[in-house]
């Protein structure tokens, strides 16, 4: 009965604290943030401390892997998906940053699971996941 009641109460709190990752994420949640890219398919990248993201008005994403690109998103069921409005076509010498291009634009334009844990922002499909860390400006 004790180990029941103790179970209950810790699934109450995890529910009640937002721990979960299943609550339904929301524009607000991401409008006027700015993410740093930190892993690649569970790989760290700390050298690639310029690839960033981030989210503006009406889910505009604007962001630089290799070359710099904006995108009109749109957030359903946690799943957020669009079209590349703009991106540079610069050639990359860092080969790793050049195939980060086409990750995003696949993420973006076939859709791509969402998920905010924390302070991190994950964008996942069948073949790659991304993981950026949360650096506002202010």
């Amino acid at each position: 009965m004790k180990k029941s009641l103790l179970l209950l109460s810790v699934s109450v709190i995890f529910s009640l604290s937002g721990c979960t990752s299943s609550n339904s994420i929301k524009e607000q949640d991401l409008m006027h943030h700015h993410y740093v890219l930190m892993e690649n398919n569970g790989l760290s990248l700390p050298v690639f401390k310029n690839a960033d993201l981030e989210f503006g008005e009406n889910m505009i994403m604007i962001g630089k892997m290799c070359n710099e690109f904006s995108a009109q998103t749109r957030l359903k069921n946690n799943m957020i998906k669009g079209q590349i409005i703009n991106m540079t076509n610069n050639k990359c010498q860092n080969k790793q940053l050049d195939l980060l291009d086409n990750v995003i634009k696949k993420l973006i334009i076939d859709g791509a699971n969402i998920q905010l844990i924390d302070t991190k922002l994950v964008l996942k499909n069948n073949q790659d996941t991304l993981i950026f860390q949360l650096k506002d400006y202010m």
